[in-house]
């Protein structure tokens, strides 16, 4: 039995991979991804999301829009972890308070 093929890494990712962590990466992942949840492609923009944090593990920003995604995809408890980490290392970050309020109400109402 053949294994699968591999795909090889195009140039601009071994070019990433050779600067991370910056805090100058990953920004074009998260556009992307923000889009992608704006279309209902969730799962897409989850991986996005999780290449754009590798990346650039500096920007809350980035777990933000992780945590969002999580929601929509019926993942609370995955995005709780994302948002106690935005709120770990910026405790008066408004949107994850805000996200993190509309978890908790969710998880109270009845269905």
């Amino acid at each position: 039995m053949s294994k699968p093929p591999i795909a090889k890494k195009t140039r601009a990712e071994l070019r990433e991979e050779a600067l991370r962590p910056s805090p100058s990466l990953g920004y074009d992942r998260d556009i992307l991804a923000v889009h992608l949840i704006k279309c209902g492609s969730f799962a897409l923009a989850e991986a996005q999301l999780r290449r754009a944090i590798w990346l650039n593990p500096f920007e809350s920003l980035f777990k933000l829009h992780l945590a969002q995604c999580l929601q929509r995809l019926k993942r609370t408890p995955e995005a709780r972890e994302c948002l106690a980490r935005v709120l770990a290392r910026d405790p008066d970050n408004v949107p994850a308070q805000r996200l993190l309020a509309r978890l908790d109400s969710l998880a109270s109402s009845p269905e």
